[in-house]
């Protein structure tokens, strides 16, 4: 039996009429008649009790009806067991995306050609007014000693009693990762778009950038801490007052896989609003405002 055949016969079971049947099949009811004939042919048994009009199914006909209809379900779960393997298919490089320590990062790293391409992938991010809230500081290799100079005296600033070995960690962060970028948050005055949009805005262009260099076959990872605070470290690197040195992305091949991550459970970030509900506004603490804290974190991968 063909699967047209089975939807014929499923039709003809709901409608219990062949001119509604028929006209749910998309056929006359000539061609529906025949199409069940050679089904009756096919199982050498009438499946339909005859008469001129519908008068119901034969025994051997129900029995039939319900292997079809146990058929068509499977069917219709085999679809969408395909339809979400397909889906997560398509969108497996954002579901298989990984934060890499720098400690696990090796050369070679991504060239000009590629970062450059990584940051045409975050100008097509999300941006309300187009106003680009952000921008990219590239570190060439000839300029990474200099900026391991800027890292140390920012940790000394901070702690004039750093151990040699802290020095050394502070010099590392400019100078390990193969490649290092660093984003900053530009937000501009604009009333239209308020800066809370902006952030956002910012933030869904380093997600672009991250996954990007994830689709190249880089490893990637964004890190902020203390030093993104440091007004003289900003200022030589041109960072301005009204920005925001959000952190510094290493990139490079993954020379050591990192762990698997943690199951993450939807019902942890999803819930379903409707009229009275108002648990997760409240949880979440609804702001008209977004506090200075959320545009950098301490030291944890983005």
């Amino acid at each position: 039996m063909q699967q047209d055949q089975i939807s014929y016969l499923l039709a003809l079971h709901r409608q219990q009429d062949w001119a509604a049947a028929a006209a749910a099949c998309q056929l006359s009811q000539a061609q529906l008649k025949k199409a069940v004939a050679g089904v009756e042919r096919e199982y050498g048994c009438a499946l339909v009790k005859t008469g001129a009009v519908f008068r119901g199914f034969t025994v051997e006909g129900e029995k039939v009806v319900a292997w079809a209809q146990n058929l068509s379900e499977a069917l219709s779960t085999l679809k969408q067991v395909f339809a979400a393997s397909n889906s997560r298919k398509a969108i497996a490089p954002l579901l298989e995306r990984r934060s890499i320590s720098p400690k696990r990062l090796e050369a070679p790293g991504p060239d000009r050609q590629e970062i450059d391409l990584m940051i045409e992938a975050a100008l097509s991010a999300p941006d309300h007014g187009g106003l680009h809230p952000w921008r990219v500081l590239v570190f060439p290799a000839d300029s990474r000693a200099k900026l391991a100079d800027l890292f140390e005296q920012e940790k000394l600033r901070r702690d004039p009693l750093a151990s040699p070995e802290d020095i050394k960690r502070a010099r590392e962060h400019a100078t390990r990762s193969p490649a290092l970028l660093a984003f900053v948050i530009s937000p501009k005055l604009r009333m239209r778009v308020p800066e809370r949009e902006q952030c956002l805005a910012a933030g869904c262009a380093l997600s672009n950038l991250l996954n990007a260099a994830h689709q190249l076959g880089y490893g990637a990872i964004m890190l902020s801490g203390e030093r993104c605070f440091d007004s003289l470290l900003c200022t030589e690197l041109g960072v301005e007052s009204t920005e925001y040195l959000a952190g510094f992305i290493s990139l490079g091949s993954v020379a050591v896989t990192p762990p698997p991550r943690k199951p993450a459970m939807l019902d942890a970030v999803r819930a379903v609003w409707g009229p009275g509900v108002s648990e997760p506004a409240q949880r979440n603490g609804c702001r008209d405002s977004m506090p200075s804290t959320a545009v950098t974190e301490s030291q944890k991968p983005h």
